[in-house]
């Protein structure tokens, strides 16, 4: 393999996803900092990006997802799942539902009593706001201005309007903005999504700064290891189209990777548990063995419903498509600017639960996740999933291999904490209450999933451990911390090691409750604060 032209700049960053388009904007900001963005994908110009309801096609797409698999998870039935990460620029932003959530206010300061007062959600707000252009900015709440355009569900489907109606009719608030004050409640999603197209944090971050000289933007860039001398981060090794390539970083290498690919890197470089690296084969330069561990997942599972009008398992078919297809090209209007769900709800599971621990969203659409492919159900039908926001249960990635081509082992631990199984068993009864309630029961026929024979608990749990799965949320394996084992420290700089650090969802050492792009976007504003300083 030949090499390519040695790359020397101030800070090479790992990932052209959420935190790394992020990253690539802000340090490049001051002309005199040199900044290299690899990128393993390829540029983020599909049309399937573009339009929100390209979604679909994504979740399997050949070139823009790395298609990993969890190992056989024996506590779900010996399953396999599927947990397709952003393989282009913008990374998982470009390939996400598009959902915008930041959390609990308790999540953030819960993080603080683990990595110092600066993650506190007072302290990390200000990021919050400076992300956004939200319609309900500027406000103590909210951002105006920023680089993201945050909007809400525009095209609400007859059963999507009856559902969010049948929730607040069994008692759950209506709350338009559960990004403001409070999360409790239910409300149409707001989303990253402005005249009716995706916003990724390629379109609003690194796009406006491609332009610059002092940005070098590198796509097709798969990076096999950290370069060290010593115990200092001076490069990386990585191949583009058969070639080698060579990045020097006089300041800082930043892993930008994602929570399976970061700690994957660390270990396939020589940080990480010593005895596991040495059994590989690779040189051990720091040994750190919380390095893969502490992975957390929201885990969810779904009631579906058989309905007596059309859903979009009619209306994304046949001329009702094409239909739909001339209206998005023309006005950029109808079903095609839908996201991947368009009500979301938090709620808690009981009355001792002291703030919401499950997150519900509905789709005017039902279907089954058949290996890696989500098939839609000919019949007209909706689903409700219920994901659980807080789980107890605990996961880890590890290396199977030093060689790149070997995925890592991946093990959800989903469900291994009886009290997970036990909050989506009540969350299947609260989301059939739901069902039966105007004027969303007025559109019910039959319940399909998990099925009217199954009443009780121990038939549920079963329904459960069968079809639970994820929701793409992971988080954890190289949290931060004050403590001397966590992974990387509250500046985000790994431990044991100079001169790198990790930016991305597996820094996270508590899951956020609800989606976390927006928890990323805000980790990467902070990292380049903390960067800056340094």
């Amino acid at each position: 393999m030949k090499d390519a032209e040695a790359i020397d700049v101030d800070y090479v960053i790992v990932g052209g996803g959420t935190a790394g388009c992020v990253l690539a904007n802000r340090l490049s900001a001051d002309g005199r900092t040199r900044v290299a963005l690899l990128e393993a994908g390829p540029e983020d110009h599909s049309r399937w990006i573009r339009m929100p309801a390209g979604v679909v096609k994504l979740f399997t797409h050949p070139r823009l997802v790395w298609p990993y698999e969890t190992d056989p998870e024996p506590q779900l039935s010996e399953r396999r799942l599927y947990w397709p990460r952003g393989k282009v620029l913008g990374g998982t932003s470009s390939i996400n539902g598009m959902t915008y959530v930041r959390g609990q206010p308790q999540d953030y300061d819960a993080w603080a009593a683990i990595a110092g007062a600066q993650w506190s959600f007072d302290a990390v707000l200000p990021c919050f706001r400076r992300i956004e252009d939200h319609p309900l900015g500027p406000s103590h709440w909210h951002g105006r201005g920023g680089p993201v355009q945050i909007g809400t569900v525009t095209y609400r489907h007859a059963a999507s309007i009856a559902f969010h109606a049948a929730m607040v009719a069994v008692g759950v608030p209506d709350n338009p903005d559960y990004n403001g004050e409070t999360q409790d409640g239910v409300s149409f999603n707001q989303v990253m999504m402005h005249d009716g197209r995706r916003v990724s944090a390629a379109s609003a971050y690194l796009a406006p700064a491609r332009n610059r000289a002092n940005l070098r933007v590198v796509t097709g860039a798969r990076v096999h290891r950290i370069v060290f001398d010593r115990q200092r981060a001076t490069g990386v090794v990585f191949d583009q189209r058969g070639t080698r390539g060579h990045a020097h970083a006089s300041r800082e290498v930043i892993l930008c990777a994602g929570t399976i690919a970061s700690p994957e890197l660390l270990m396939r470089s020589g940080v990480g548990p010593g005895a596991l690296l040495q059994r590989l084969g690779i040189v051990v330069i720091a040994d750190r063995a919380w390095v893969g561990r502490n992975l957390q997942e929201h885990v969810r599972v779904q009631v579906v419903a058989r309905t007596r009008n059309a859903t979009f398992n009619q209306e994304s078919r046949g001329f009702a498509l094409a239909r739909h297809a001339v209206r998005y090209a023309i006005a950029r209007r109808g079903l095609l600017t839908s996201t991947a769900s368009q009500v979301n709800a938090f709620i808690r599971s009981g009355a001792d639960v002291e703030r919401p621990d499950l997150q519900i969203v509905f789709r005017p659409a039902s279907g089954d996740y058949r290996g890696r492919r989500f098939v839609g159900h000919r019949f007209p039908g909706v689903m409700a999933m219920a994901g659980l926001l807080r789980p107890r249960s605990r996961g880890h990635v590890e290396l199977r291999s030093g060689d790149i081509e070997v995925s890592p082992r991946i093990v959800t631990g989903h469900l291994l904490d009886g009290d997970d199984t036990e909050r989506l068993v009540r969350a299947i009864r609260f989301l059939r209450s739901v069902f039966a309630t105007a004027p969303l029961a007025e559109q019910v026929q039959s319940e399909m999933q998990p099925g009217s024979d199954m009443q009780d608990d121990a038939a549920l749990r079963a329904y459960v451990h069968a079809t639970a799965n994820s929701l793409f949320h992971a988080v954890g394996t190289c949290a931060m911390g004050l403590h001397a084992d966590a992974v990387t420290d509250p500046q985000l700089r790994v431990r044991g090691v100079e001169a790198l650090r990790v930016v991305d969802a597996s820094v996270m050492p508590l899951v956020p409750s609800g989606n976390t792009c927006a928890p990323v976007l805000m980790i990467a504003e902070k990292a380049a604060d903390l960067i800056r300083v340094d």
